[in-house]
């Protein structure tokens, strides 16, 4: 080096500025991103999102290449890009050029007019970059913030204020008005009661800011929540409240045209739009009173609607209906022909009213006839008129399957008689919608009519298809009864099917008073048969008069509740000792029949001694004359040795003579013996389950006094 020459040194290095920890390096920019997100209740609006990243000192993501599109994680988050101004289009929140676009095939498409704002997509961490979507700025999400590399991020500001009041009965508070957000699942019209029962009624929404309040309450949490708009069969609309309709919201290709059964109206969960659906959903629904309602007070009862039928019809509770069995038509031209004399095609939703129609229907010439349930262009079944669907009256079809509620179909047969067959009369029953049938039509009462309801037959024989019945009102014992209908050479009523089931079920319902009828073990040797000879094909016991030995206190507990509507309403669990037995006289397979056992909280029942034998044969004889046999949990295994399904020790047999010659076994309803048969034969079934204990014997119901003869009734005389 010469001498005086100066030694020039390296300029330090200068370390590039760091992200700050969870915040991730943005591409070529001296930036970083953070993909802030958290539980549904955190999301944020795009303006909140916005605000939150100004907050601590950055703003909502802008991107500007397409290095710049992968980030660390996948999801959707609203970034900078929005239209502030509809004359200059979309501009970034930061005040970056837009030099740069990403958006899904088909986007932006601004939606029903109402998205400005844009969420970045990515559903893959290996995918090379995410893509954007335009949507409602004030719907919720989670965010992409960026801040300047080297900058700590500032703590964000607590926006947990509350925006709106509450009341003590818990309504939100919004200019002047009252809201109730309804979570529990309900029907329209037992919503609408829900509202009206606080004073309240389904939810009038009369401006885009009141649209826009209401959904932000319920667009945290999925549903769709019903609102008081009624869509009219002509297609017009109109308030519950009677309010005039001068906001509407609907969602794109909404209210949906030729909709034979969406009278109703709900609000979404997701963009608060509004489309059609069946009044006889259950959803979640929203109320609205005004904030000067009398909270405090008691809400006046529900007064019964007033007025007659015309002629023809026939009045039933508050409504009227006809039964018109000498036209047949098409489920739709029935449903039309009942709309145009004031109706619909009929509801039923409850089995007073089932009760009613059968025994018209029994009156009339006898032949299938159409009632209002279908799943036209749905999944489920839905009453035409939009009615609640707490009751069910299926029947049964030899190789048909039947719904076990609501909600399951099982083949193409869209829409629903009433049965006229004396396997299943008056059953509801799947047919094609195309089928021709008689009809039944509902309609409301015509108030400039009087009301003439039908006329209660009693002391009188009443003529019912091939048997004629008498409703006696004087009480007295069933020895008594017994003995008055024998001075009309007459006997106390056998309810030998569903007709006759329904009319005594209908006088017993009208005139709020039990009715005695032939039954008495003490005088049929110990079973349940009617005196006047006839075999029990058909039963409907009540829960607390189940037939059966008497239930010894060796053995506590209790039987199961039915959890299906449908299955409570026909069948009834039978204790014996430390179990519980159910009869099902509906022919399956045995597969099939292990699986209903199952469903309903048991399986096909084993017999284990002599006792349990005779207990099982007594309970089968009586459905000897319409069930040959009926499956039990017995199969041969894949080594050939028979076993009991709940593995059970086989160390009783009660085989009949040649058997066993099949796979599966059956127990003879006419002799209880065992016998046997394949796969794909259909039989009766008899599910098992142990007795659960109740959760607090000590207030178990009371019995009743033994001796129920000696109580007195009114009665029924029958002859045939």
């Amino acid at each position: 080096m010469a001498e005086g020459a100066v030694v020039t040194q390296p300029p330090p290095t200068v370390s590039p500025p760091k992200c700050p920890e969870g915040w991730n390096k943005i591409a070529n920019r001296n930036y970083c991103s953070k993909f802030f997100t958290g539980p549904r209740a955190d999301e944020k609006t795009w303006f909140e999102a916005r605000d939150y990243c100004r907050d601590i000192g950055g703003d909502l993501l802008s991107i500007h290449s397409a290095e710049e599109l992968r980030v660390a994680r996948h999801g959707k988050a609203w970034i900078g890009l929005h239209v502030a101004d509809a004359n200059t289009g979309y501009v970034w929140s930061d005040g970056s050029p837009v030099n740069f676009q990403h958006w899904q095939d088909g986007e932006p498409n601004n939606f029903n007019n109402a998205e400005s704002c844009a969420e970045f997509k990515i559903y893959h961490l290996d995918d090379n970059g995410g893509s954007w979507n335009d949507a409602n700025c004030e719907s919720y999400n989670d965010w992409l913030c960026q801040i300047q590399a080297g900058v700590t991020p500032r703590p964000p500001r607590n926006n947990t204020v509350q925006e709106f009041n509450t009341t003590a009965d818990g309504w939100l508070e919004w200019r002047g008005n009252h809201y109730y957000i309804n979570r529990a699942s309900m029907s329209m019209e037992e919503a609408r009661r829900f509202c009206q029962q606080r004073h309240g009624e389904l939810v009038t929404i009369t401006s885009r800011a009141e649209n826009v309040f209401i959904w932000k309450q319920i667009s945290r949490s999925y549903g769709r929540y019903y609102i008081g708009l009624s869509v009219d069969y002509d297609g017009s609309f109109w308030w519950m409240s009677n309010t005039p309709v001068e906001f509407l919201s609907w969602d794109h290709k909404q209210p949906k045209e030729n909709s034979i059964n969406d009278n109703c109206v709900i609000m979404s969960y997701y963009m608060g739009f509004w489309s059609n659906c069946n009044c006889g959903e259950e959803l979640k629904s929203i109320c609205k009173r005004s904030a000067s309602a009398p909270v405090n007070t008691t809400v006046a009862p529900t007064t019964a609607p007033v007025g007659g039928c015309p002629t023809a019809w026939q009045q039933f509770n508050s409504k009227c209906y006809t039964i018109i069995n000498n036209r047949k038509m098409t489920w739709e031209d029935a449903r039309k022909q009942c709309i145009t004399m004031g109706g619909n095609l009929a509801s039923i939703p409850a089995r007073n009213v089932q009760a009613f129609l059968t025994t018209r229907m029994a009156e009339a010439t006898s032949t299938d006839l159409w009632i209002g349930l279908n799943s036209i262009n749905q999944d489920e079944f839905y009453w035409t008129d939009g009615k609640s669907r707490r009751y069910t009256n299926w029947g049964y079809a030899k190789n048909k399957r039947r719904p076990g509620s609501f909600y399951q179909r099982w083949n193409e047969e869209d829409c629903v008689i009433m049965s006229s067959s004396p396997m299943g009369f008056g059953k509801w029953m799947m047919k094609s919608c195309n089928d021709t049938n008689g009809f039944i039509c509902i309609r409301d009462l015509d108030k400039s009519l009087q009301s003439k309801p039908n006329p209660i037959p009693l002391n009188a024989y009443v003529s019912l298809a091939n048997d004629s019945i008498k409703v006696v009102t004087q009480n007295l014992t069933w020895a008594q009864a017994k003995a008055n209908c024998e001075k009309d050479q007459a006997n106390l009523a056998s309810l030998r099917n569903e007709w006759t089931q329904a009319f005594v079920e209908l006088m017993a319902i009208t005139l709020k008073t039990p009715l005695w009828v032939g039954l008495n073990k003490d005088e049929t040797k110990g079973f349940y048969r009617y005196i006047d000879g006839w075999s029990m094909n058909f039963a409907n016991w009540g829960e607390d008069d189940r037939c059966g030995p008497t239930d010894s206190s060796d053995y506590p507990g209790v039987c199961p509740e039915e959890t299906e509507v449908e299955y409570r309403q026909t069948y009834s669990w039978i204790p014996y000792k430390g179990h519980c037995y159910l009869f099902v006289p509906e022919e399956v397979e045995w597969a099939d029949a292990g699986s209903s056992c199952a469903r309903h909280g048991g399986m096909l029942a084993s017999i284990g001694d002599p006792d349990e034998q005779k207990f099982i044969e007594t309970n089968v004889k009586v459905f000897k004359d319409a069930h040959s046999s009926f499956w039990v949990g017995l199969f041969k295994s894949h080594r050939g040795t028979w076993q009991w399904l709940d593995k059970t020790v086989m160390d009783y047999t009660n085989w009949g003579q040649e058997q066993p010659r099949a796979d599966y076994g059956e127990i003879e309803s006419a002799t209880g013996n065992w016998t046997t048969g394949r796969r794909w034969h259909d039989r009766a079934y008899i599910c098992e389950t142990p007795k659960v204990m109740p959760s607090d014997v000590g207030k178990a119901e009371p019995q009743g006094p033994p001796e129920r003869r000696s109580r007195t009734h009114n009665s029924l005389a029958s002859f045939s």
